[in-house]
């Protein structure tokens, strides 16, 4: 594993070390993946060499190497087929949530099981609830001391083979706890609680030996002591898990695509057709020089994403980014990699068609890509705020073309019909086939927004202005035709490149 500058040397010789461990354990691996067998030998030798604890602090019992921790290990197991699944789960199935919003009491009972290997789930999707997470139907009422749990839960990874799951119910119907995201409850679910059961173990493309299944819970009765968070906090427990989630995912492709890009370079390196190497037929070169480049960016992103979730800052936005980046490329190397090695790319004798499965399955675990983008387009344009921000364009005295303007206008502290329509009416020139927003005119007039719906609504009343609401709100201004007559003249808006002539103007 090629290891990042900004890495510490704990990171550099865990990245080594681990890598030599997949090396030595791929047979294995690989076996019980023909056999369709658990690995559970495999996860009881990485709980043995502490992998589990990468991510875990160390006065738990941990490495405490944080998100890059996790993400290194989760990267290099993710070459083994089938362990990347289990070990992901596991970190998700309560480590953040634990760290984050647990109480001294629960990290102490629970985080040195995880270091151990206590492997873990998480359980947010129902069958009736996919994107659309914020209408769980699970239901859990408060009864004393505990809670009391009824629901079905269904696409966890580890069913089964889990001792703790990472549950999210609903512990409120108010409709305004609703709309504040108020009405959802984390809980850590134990294996062995009355009531709480296996439904089904579904059969999901890329899990040949890893068990996804239905959950059933008739009211399980759960310590309020498991509860993680308060009552009501689950909704900012699970999005925050998420950028987690996304950059555990987003690294266990990474196994996988260096897998792929070992398989085709050494199978073309050996593979003789017309007399040479297919590697050295071009096209050939051109997928693989497509395939590196998309790893070596994956890489990039994902632990520059790690590197903002371990100093503390908001890498909401880079997780997304990254998760939709790396499984969407995953995909898109894995059917590259099929196509250079041709027949044998498709058989089960070389890992691509399981990688091609595992990279699918990535694109919707997590979040599907398509709702992610949603969030990077919503979230990044909050983050973004500043560099999306229109520059002022004023009209050039000389050139009479719009230019950008590094000087604001002075703001006026009056405002009527007139000077708006002005404002309005100049804006036009620079931008014909724009409306100007709310903080456009805001940064025109140095008013309240109660006298700048005034004049605005006024000047509608005369159909002088179109403006466009959102609600009840006026969002954006536009003079009408009628507007730009009444502001100035029609050779003010005229205007023509030196080029043209006279004699083909009217």
């Amino acid at each position: 594993m090629e290891a990042f500058t900004w890495w510490s040397d704990e990171h550099k010789s865990l990245a080594d070390e681990v890598g030599k461990f997949v090396d030595r354990v791929m047979p294995r691996a690989e076996e019980a993946f023909w056999e369709r067998e658990f690995p559970r030998d495999i996860l009881a030798s990485i709980a043995e060499e502490g992998y589990f604890g990468a991510g875990v602090p160390k006065e738990y019992g941990g490495m405490g190497l944080g998100a890059t921790g996790a993400c290194i290990v989760i990267e290099e197991v993710s070459r083994m087929p089938g362990v990347g699944w289990i070990f992901g789960a596991a970190m998700l199935g309560g480590w953040h949530q634990v760290i984050d919003f647990g109480t001294e009491e629960q990290k102490k009972r629970f985080l040195p099981r995880m270091v151990k290997g206590e492997l873990g789930a998480v359980a947010m999707t129902e069958p009736a609830v996919g994107t659309d997470i914020a209408g769980i139907e699970t239901f859990a009422r408060r009864e004393g001391d505990k809670y009391i749990i009824h629901g079905k839960k269904r696409f966890v990874t580890g069913t089964g083979v889990a001792d703790r799951y990472m549950l999210y119910a609903r512990t409120s119907d108010d409709p305004e706890d609703i709309r504040r995201h108020r009405h959802l409850t984390g809980f850590i679910v134990e294996k062995g609680m009355p009531g709480f059961t296996i439904e089904k173990i579904n059969e999901v493309m890329g899990f040949d030996n890893v068990p996804n299944g239905y959950l059933s819970l008739v009211d399980v009765p759960v310590p309020l002591a498991n509860r993680i968070g308060e009552e009501g906090e689950g909704w900012r427990v699970m999005v925050l898990s998420l950028n987690y989630e996304r950059a555990l995912v987003s690294a266990q492709v990474l196994g996988t695509m260096r897998e792929t890009l070992r398989a085709v370079v050494s199978y073309g390196q050996r593979r003789i057709q017309f007399d040479k190497p297919t590697i050295d037929i071009p096209t050939n070169q051109f997928k693989v020089a497509d395939m590196m480049a998309k790893l070596k960016l994956a890489r990039l992103s994902t632990y520059y994403a790690a590197q903002r979730l371990d100093s503390g800052q908001d890498a909401a936005v880079d997780c997304s980014i990254c998760k939709v980046f790396n499984t969407d490329v995953a995909v898109e190397v894995g059917v590259e990699a099929i196509q250079v090695m041709g027949g044998d790319g498709t058989t089960k004798f070389y890992p691509l068609q399981r990688i091609l499965n595992e990279s699918k399955v990535a694109q919707i675990a997590g979040g599907t890509n398509e709702a992610i983008k949603l969030t990077i387009y919503r979230m990044g344009l909050k983050a973004m705020a500043d560099d999306f921000k229109m520059p002022h364009r004023v009209r050039h005295s000389k050139l009479g073309v719009p230019i950008t303007s590094a000087d604001r206008p002075k703001k006026l502290s009056k405002i009527d019909e007139d000077s708006l329509l002005a404002v309005l009416a100049e804006d036009y020139r620079v931008n014909p086939g724009l409306y100007m927003s709310r903080e456009d005119l805001k940064e025109a007039f140095d008013v309240s927004d109660t006298e700048l719906d005034k004049v605005l609504l006024a000047l509608e009343s005369k159909q002088l202005v179109r403006l466009h609401r959102k609600g009840e709100a006026i969002t954006l201004a536009k003079a009408t035709y009628e507007g730009l007559k009444k502001a100035n003249p029609p050779e003010h808006y005229r205007w023509f490149p030196p080029w043209v002539k006279d004699e083909d103007i009217f």
